[in-house]
This record gives structure tokens, C-alpha cells and sequence, in this order.
């Protein structure tokens, strides 16, 4: 049994939005690079087909999980045809699985057998704040574009911890991980597994649930698919919203990151263009003291992998790359062990994409954290963004024994 708190009805009205963007016989592809032309055939039919890459390819050999309207499904298959470029479907009516995910009524406690709302987790937040406050300590880290609050708690048993840093859901419509990252505090209130137990008391927990709040709440009231922040930089006001994981200030533009604002990875007109980003920063540069955050951990969907410095090239690595993998297998390690997920590790721009602008490279880039990580939880492209609800508990279990692996693993080397 987990435990339950009762979330205000209050808010619950919001999930039933009106107007919401439909997905209704939207196909998702995967298509399988050979070669350097397949990359560029998609890069140059990207605007025309309007191509949605769920999980971009970025060298031969790997494959791409896009998804289009059916206006462009022909024109997509004969493109791929006349060019012998191979492709299999991998959700053939995405908005099917949409409806999956919301539920049929919503429930008026936290059980991770759903996926909440922004107002849901917030209330819950209140809860917890109240019932543990020797442990909980709240704090804000402002407000967002829209004027929402991006709430956090401390988790810490006694002084003298050293710490780590997570923020969760800087991406919309990667649900599974504040869906994961919720059942992991409760599991530190709570911890019924010594070793659980152990890694609580003994670090402590800075945790932000729901740092791209606009985006979170849009995603859940409007458009399910909605990745980017809610604030518009775009002269001409069509496109809305920044990638907010290309918005810190390190390596900004660098590689894997787009000017145009209609892109999914736009990185903002500058560093740190989005109040989410620096917020957050600040934050972490004047509230926490210097040195003690040890761990550095951005909670992604999906690929299972756990991803670090370099993100803007794969041709070099940073000092304490091998420290980094170290931990990595420690964490994948012990993930696979009850259900056997496997997760990769290794750079960024060597494993998965290049990238820059990212937090994880900000955090060891500017603030010397020695263990920075990107967690790309489940699954591997089979539902993608748009995760089952029956699955939230098995990924948040894995992922709490997850973190269990990672400490021990931290602390073999002296990180903790």
C-alpha cells in the first residue's frame, strides 16, 4: 500500500477543457537513416509534410519516430518510397492512445494509477508540506510566462547532507516524469525499503516536480502533445513556445538547437530568454549554498537512456567522464533489476543527438556539479510521449531503485 492523500476537488474542473487539440488518425512513423541523403530528405520535407519528430535522427544508423496528419500521410510513404528509404508505422491513430491516458474519472488521491494535473500535484504538494514539515521545506523558484507559480520541496532529514538537484517535466508532454518523480517523494516520506530509506536520510532532495508549468498545463487543458514553454519571441506571432531544455545559458546554439520559432527545439531568441530558465538558475546560484548540490538530474521521456556531458559534440568528453559512467551503470543496473528495463548510457551527442543549451551541461559546465545526467525515461518508442497510465507504477518503482543504484554508485567514488 502507497500512501494516499486526498486532493481539493476543486480543481478538478480543469481537466474537463473544452476545444482540445485532436489527434485523430495521426500515424507515427518510424523511419530507419542508411545514410547522410535520408537525414537530409527529411530535413528538407520537414516544413512542407509538417513532420513531428517525436525523436529525431541525427547520423546513419539510427531511426526517427515521426508523426504526421493524415492530409500528408500518401505524400510522406511516396516520398519515402521513391527515395528506398524504410519506414514501419508504430501508432496508427495517435489520438487513440490519447484517450487512453485521460481518465474516464478522476480521482481524488494521489495513486499514481493516473496522470495529474498541474492543480493535482500543487494540492498534493500542499498536503505534504503540511503533514512533514521536519522533513519538507517548500520553495518557489517564481513565477512562470503566465504567471504560474514553479514550486519545489527540500527533502532532508538532518543538516550536513550533501544534495541533489532534480527538475522533472521541462517538457510538456513527457507526463511519465513527474508521474515518476511524485511517487519517488513520496517514497522518500515514506520509504519502506531500507535502502530507500537510506539514500533519504542521508542526501538530501531538492525536487521540482513541474519546471515548464505553462507548458505542463497546456498540454493537459489543450494540445496533449505540447513540448515547449507558453512565451512567444516569434515577430510574427505564430509560433508560441521555447524548448526550454536549449535555453540555459551554456554552449547556447551550438549544435542540435533552432532560431526558428516554429521549431520544436527553438532555443530562444537568447540564454536564459525564459523566466523558467532563469529562475531556475538563479535559484540554484543564490539560494543553494555553493558546493552542495553533487547530483544534477533533468527528468525526459522517452528512450531509456541516461545521458551526459557533451551534449554539443561527441568528439570530446568531459574529465569526469568516466566518474559519470560509473555512476550511470549504477543506476542501470539497478533499474533493470525488477522488471529488466534496460537503459543505455554514455554523452549526449554520442549516444542519442547533439544538443546544447541543455541543464545538465549548464550544471557541470558552470557549476562544476561532477554527476549531471539527462534520465530519458520509458519506454523506447512504442507509445513514446503518450505512455499508458498502467505503466507509471512500474516505471516510478524502477526509477525509485533507479536511484538507489545511482547514490551507492555515487558515493563509491566519493561524489556523496
Amino acid at each position: 500500500m502507497y500512501l494516499k492523500f486526498v486532493l481539493l476537488l476543486a480543481c478538478l474542473s480543469l481537466a474537463k477543457a473544452t476545444n482540445q487539440v485532436r489527434y485523430d488518425n495521426y500515424i507515427l512513423y518510424k523511419v530507419h537513416i542508411k545514410d547522410a541523403a535520408d537525414l537530409q530528405l527529411l530535413n528538407e520535407n520537414e516544413k512542407a509534410l509538417m513532420l513531428n519528430k517525436w525523436r529525431p535522427a541525427s547520423r546513419p544508423g539510427d531511426s526517427a519516430d515521426i508523426m504526421l496528419s493524415p492530409q500528408h500521410h500518401v505524400a510522406f510513404e511516396s516520398l519515402l518510397h521513391s527515395h528506398n528509404v524504410s519506414y514501419s508505422i508504430k501508432i496508427d491513430n495517435v489520438q487513440r492512445l490519447i484517450d487512453e491516458q485521460r481518465p474516464k474519472q478522476r480521482m481524488s488521491s494521489m495513486e499514481w494509477t493516473q496522470y495529474h494535473t498541474l492543480d493535482e500535484i500543487y494540492a498534493w504538494l500542499d498536503l505534504i508540506e503540511a503533514r512533514y514539515p521536519h522533513v519538507v521545506t517548500p520553495f518557489s523558484i517564481g513565477n512562470s510566462h503566465e504567471g504560474r507559480p514553479i514550486r519545489g520541496i527540500k527533502i532532508s532529514y538532518k543538516p550536513g547532507n550533501s544534495a541533489v538537484f532534480i527538475e522533472s517535466n521541462i517538457h510538456g508532454n513527457e507526463w511519465i516524469t513527474s508521474a515518476t518523480i511524485t511517487y519517488f517523494i513520496d517514497e522518500l516520506l515514506v520509504p519502506r525499503n531500507p535502502a530507500v530509506r537510506d539514500i533519504a536520510q542521508n542526501v538530501d532532495w531538492y525536487i521540482i516536480p513541474v519546471l515548464n508549468v505553462d507548458g505542463f498545463s497546456y498540454s493537459h487543458n489543450v494540445e496533449r502533445l505540447w513540448r515547449k514553454s507558453r512565451l512567444s519571441s516569434d515577430p510574427t506571432g505564430e509560433c508560441v513556445g521555447t524548448d526550454l531544455n536549449r535555453n540555459f545559458n551554456y554552449r547556447w546554439m551550438e549544435a542540435g538547437a533552432s532560431a526558428d520559432p516554429c521549431s520544436q527545439h527553438y532555443a530562444g531568441p537568447s540564454p536564459e530568454s525564459d523566466p523558467e530558465i532563469s529562475q531556475l538558475t538563479s535559484y540554484i546560484n543564490n539560494s543553494i549554498p555553493e558546493g552542495i548540490i553533487k547530483i544534477y538530474i533533468s527528468m525526459h521521456s522517452y528512450s531509456q537512456l541516461v545521458l551526459s556531458p557533451w551534449g554539443h559534440t561527441a568528439e570530446e568528453f568531459p574529465p569526469h567522464y568516466p566518474q559519470m559512467m560509473g555512476v550511470a551503470k549504477g543506476f542501470a543496473d539497478a533499474v533493470s533489476r525488477r522488471y529488466g528495463t534496460p537503459y543505455s548510457y554514455g554523452s549526449s551527442a554520442a549516444t542519442l543527438y547533439e544538443v546544447s543549451g541543455t541543464g545538465k551541461d549548464w550544471a557541470y559546465g558552470v557549476k562544476n556539479i561532477t554527476i549531471p545526467f539527462t534520465l530519458e525515461l520509458r519506454d523506447r518508442g512504442e507509445f513514446g510521449f503518450l505512455l499508458p497510465p498502467e505503466y507509471i507504477l512500474p516505471v516510478a518503482r524502477e526509477t525509485t531503485e533507479g536511484f538507489v543504484g545511482l547514490i551507492q554508485a555515487a558515493r563509491g567514488i566519493n561524489v556523496l
